[in-house]
């Protein structure tokens, strides 16, 4: 079978691999709810501050000529251990969560423009970016902001005739 363009795991090592570059994220978190929670109880717990990949949806879109699989990422930076009655603290990690995100969102921007990540190149929709402060209310004191932005991909909509059982009477290989 023929890889996607993109996939869920693409973006997740993509993610991984840019919080473990960044000088001030000290740990990372998939989508996983059960892997958030887990790293919270733990007894090193979650370092702070971190980056969490926590959703990835598509939709199709096009005309009959091409398909587009139009893709929204959002991911948080979050600080963690601010108490609930220091509100200066909890500021400055919702500030510091937001110039941490937009340096994020500024590479992605910048490596968009560059081929090396094929799935990347030209598909960053920059005026798609929105984000807005959070509080995770199951986790005390985590604050930060979350990020959300488009990528545009071609999809090729092409049946691969070696997963069907009927395969050879629809399809044609390539």
């Amino acid at each position: 079978m023929a890889d996607r363009i993109l996939s869920y795991k693409k973006v997740d090592e993509y993610f991984s691999a840019l919080a473990g570059k960044h000088v001030d994220i000290k740990d990372y978190i998939g989508t996983s709810s059960t892997e958030l929670d887990s790293k919270l109880g733990s007894v090193d717990g979650l370092q702070s501050p971190f980056l969490c990949f926590f959703n990835y949806q598509s939709k199709l879109s096009g005309n009959q000529q091409r398909t587009f699989n139009e893709r929204t990422l959002s991911f948080s930076i979050c600080f963690t251990g601010i108490d609930a009655e220091d509100f200066e603290a909890q500021k400055k990690a919702i500030d510091d969560a937001e110039i941490i995100g937009l340096e994020f969102l500024s590479r992605i921007n910048i490596e968009s423009k560059k081929e090396a990540i094929g799935w990347l190149y030209n598909n960053f929709q920059k005026d798609s970016v929105f984000y807005t402060e959070i509080e995770l209310e199951k986790a005390d004191g985590l604050f930060g902001m979350e990020f959300h932005f488009d990528l545009k991909n071609t999809e090729a909509l092409v049946v691969s005739p070696d997963k069907w059982t009927d395969g050879d009477t629809f399809c044609t290989p390539q």
